[in-house]
Parts: structure tokens; sequence; C-alpha cells
């Protein structure tokens, strides 16, 4: 079985396993956004800001490393998985030490025990670290893929169990764990991988030559994404910020459900292809269209249909999120595509300039974030995160990759173009429709709309055989044919 074989298998697994945790993950969000409050949330993310700081540290860009190095032994392997180990019981007990601090930071008493018991994720997500790198090194992504929909699956029992039973936030604490613990045993079973006593420490040295960058990287973009949660939690309160968490998860679904299965296939693949530029090239850009072609016009769409679109599927409560998730759509559009740059660096083994990118996006993004804060609400701060993501940054970041695979910013347009095109003029329709329709149900005006959005794109993308659509087709044709 070939590369490209192998890819597009994962793809399909990734893909079926990455459908089912979304799906399970939102109809347990509609469930538990009617069964617990916008502060609750606002509480756990107060918590997760920090948390997932840490969690940054837990294997130091490792695991990457391991995928990307064309050999590995017992010693890498053996060596990875114990400092990561011991990195999160480190991590864990920072976390319950800085405990106090969390709590007097946000003025709320509550988080002091949300953070002590959010600790043990750092110690089960260590354990799954070597194994899920093993499996995607072999490219055994059916493997992944039980892992993540079983870790789903508990997860949302364990979560909707707590919030029926009255306790809350704990529900949402519960569910990282329960995650991290099923993911990490599914997968330490299905690599059959038993870590030696052994501890090399030449070995992680050998590795961190590409992981040293990707863990400098990984701080700068965990601060730019997590920055406004930080702001906004200390600034506007636990209501503002689970309002703004809510309209910021909802536009990243789409986003991480197609970038997310690619950019996990496509890395170990594309490290296999690292000799060869020209073909890395035309496979991005064909990737690049297919992402384009399915997330573009759920995003413009969603943009004009935030309002019904939260009174139908959250309710009521959460009305105050409809402005912050009409503009994040926009900026969603620009990271579904834009979020796959990191990949290819870390295919190329080109952390380093993966490294310098991430800082002059940080500086960007994280001042455009304290532009919105000065002005005092969520919507100037998604406002101002989309100028400078969808506007500022979107050329720059195309064209910094561009000069290690000879990728130019007119390929980049060109595989974009069709769909953008369309997912404008259906999302032009379904504004013209609202005049319509304004004295419709919530429920109505969203089925409506969305429907004749749908019907239209799907239309302009057989008219005018849009770019992502023909690659897509011939992708799953090419699937379905028998191997030889």
């Amino acid at each position: 079985m070939d590369v490209a074989r192998e890819a597009k298998a994962g793809l399909v697994w990734t893909s079926a396993g990455k459908s089912v945790v979304q799906l399970v993950g939102f109809g347990v969000s509609l469930a538990l956004a009617r069964l617990l409050t916008p502060a609750d949330f606002g509480l756990i993310g107060m918590v997760v800001v920090v948390s997932g700081f840490l969690g940054v540290f837990t294997e130091l860009g490792f695991s990457a490393a391991l995928i990307q190095r064309p050999e590995i032994e017992e010693r890498h392997s053996n060596s990875v998985f114990w400092a990561s180990l011991a990195l999160g019981v480190f991590l864990a007990l920072a976390l319950c030490l800085s405990a106090p601090f969390l709590a007097a930071f946000y003025g709320e008493g509550r988080l002091l025990w949300m953070a002590r018991v959010l600790a043990l994720d750092f110690v089960f997500g260590a354990m799954g670290i070597v194994p899920g790198a093993l499996l995607a090194r072999q490219m055994r992504f059916d493997a992944l893929a039980r892992a993540e929909v079983l870790g789903s699956l508990a997860s949302s029992l364990l979560g909707l169990a707590l919030a029926f039973g009255g306790r809350g936030v704990w529900a949402l604490v519960a569910m990282p764990l329960a995650t991290s613990f099923v993911a990490a045993w599914v997968q330490l079973r299905a690599s059959r991988f038993r870590p030696g006593f052994g501890f090399d420490r030449s070995a992680l040295g050998e590795l961190w030559g590409v992981s040293s960058h990707l863990f400098g990287y990984g701080i700068l973009e965990y601060w730019a994404r997590q920055v406004d949660d930080l702001l906004i939690g200390r600034v506007l309160g636990a209501r503002a910020l689970g309002l703004y968490s809510r309209a910021f998860s909802t536009m990243m679904m789409p986003v991480h459900e197609v970038g997310g299965v690619i950019s996990r296939v496509m890395f170990p693949a594309f490290s296999r292809l690292a000799g060869d530029v020209e073909r890395i090239r035309k496979e991005y850009l064909r990737l690049l269209a297919v992402i384009a072609f399915v997330t573009f016009p759920v995003l413009f769409s969603l943009s004009v249909l935030a309002e019904p679109f939260i009174l139908v599927l959250y309710g009521p409560t959460w009305v105050g999120a409809k402005t912050v998730l009409s503009i994040y759509c926009i900026a969603g559009a620009s990271q579904a595509v834009g979020s796959t740059v990191g990949f290819v660096y870390m295919a190329l083994g080109r952390t380093d300039q993966l490294l310098r990118w991430g800082l002059l996006a940080a500086l960007v993004i994280i001042s455009a974030i304290g532009v919105g804060i000065a002005f005092g609400s969520i919507e100037a701060v998604a406002l101002s995160y989309t100028i400078a993501t969808a506007g500022v940054l979107s050329g720059p970041r195309f064209a910094w990759l561009g000069r290690l695979i000879g990728l130019r910013l007119a390929d980049v347009f060109r595989a974009l173009r069709g769909a953008l095109a369309a997912s404008l003029a259906s999302m032009g329709v379904v504004v013209l429709l609202g005049r319509l329709t304004s004295a419709f149900s919530p429920a109505a005006d969203f089925a409506l709309r969305s429907g004749v959005a749908l019907a239209l794109y799907l239309a302009l993308a057989l008219g005018f055989s849009i770019r992502g659509y023909t690659e897509l087709r011939a992708t799953i044709r090419e699937r379905l044919e028998p191997t030889p």
C-alpha cells in the first residue's frame, strides 16, 4: 500500500471518527447548555486557561518528533514516555499548588478544587502520548479513531449523568478526565506499546531539534488563542466568558472537523514525502480546495444565521452570543485553511520556520485582543481578532510557507476562489431571504434559509465544477475503486 492510499484510508477513518465525536459532542453540548448556565461554562474556561497552558509542557513536542523522524528505536519511545509521564505528574502538582492563586486572581473560590481535580488530566494525557504517536506513525488511524470515539462517549455519558444529577459545573470538570483516561487506555492496548524501564537522555537529544521549536511554537499559539479568555474572565466576568466561549467553540466545530482530520492524517503522510517538495505543494493545494469547499458555505451561512441557530439549539439564555458567533464565523473560514500550514512545516522538519511565524502571528493576535478588551465588550474582542486573523495575517501566512515549497499566493487564491465565490453568493441569498422570513419562528427561519443556502451552493458547485468539489469527488471515486 503506497502513501497516497494509506493517506486516503486514514482520511476515511479519521473523518468517520471525528464525525461521530462531533455529533455526540454537539448533542451533549446542546443538552448541557440547557442544564447548566453560561457562568458554569465561564468558570471552567477560567481554569482551562491555566491548565491548558501547563498542558503545552506535557510532551515538549516529542510526539511530533517521533512521527516525523525517519527511523526510531525503542530507546526513543521509552525515553519520551517516561519524560512525558514525569512532566505530567509535575504539572499536576504545579496546578494543585497554583489553584489558590488562580481562585484569588478571578475572585472565585470554586476554582480551587476544580483546578485540583482537573490536574489529573495531565497524568492521564501523558500516558497516551507515545502510543498515539506510534499509531499515527504507522498510519493506524482506525485505532486512533476508536480511541477518540470511546473517549468521547465515556466523557459524554459521565457529563450528562452529573448534569442531570444536579452537580452543575462538576459535569464539565469530569468530562475531560474521562476523555483522556479512556483514550490513553485504548491507545495503549492498540499500539501494544509496553515501555521499558530504560531512560536515554541522548535519545531525547536526537528528537529535540524538531521538538524544541515545536514546543516554542505551541506556547506562542496557546497564548494567542487563550489570552482573550484570560482577559475576558478577569475583566468582564464568568457570564461574559461563558457566552464568548460558546460562540468560539461553535465556530470551531467545522474548523476542527475538517482541518483537524486532514492535519492529523497528512502530517505523517507528508513526512514520508519530505524529499518531494513538488508533490507536497500539489497535494497541499488540493487539500486547501477541499477544506474550503466543505467549510466555507457552513461558516458564511452561519454568520448570517447566528441568531436563529442559537435560539433553536442553545435556547434564549445564550442569545447574547449571537453577534460574537456571527463575527467569528468569518475568522473561522480563514482559520480552516490557514491552520493547515503547521503540519507542512512539521513534515518538512522545519519547525524553526514555524516558530518564527508563530512569534509574528502571536504578536499581531495578542495586540488585537488587547484592543478589543480596551473597548470593553466580547463583540469588540471578536471583531479585533477577526481583523487580525482573516485580514492582516491571511496573506503572510501562506507567503511564509511558500518560501519552502514554492507556493505562490496566486496558487492559493485559485484553490480557494470557487468555494469562496459560491459561499458568498449563498450568503447573499440568505441575507435577502431574511426579509421574507422575519415573521417566522426561529426554527422555521433557520431551516428554510439554511436549506436554500445549501441547495444553491451545491448547484453552483455542480454547475461551475468548483475545484474543491471536483477534487473531493475524484478522491471518493478513487477510494471506492477496488484495490488492485
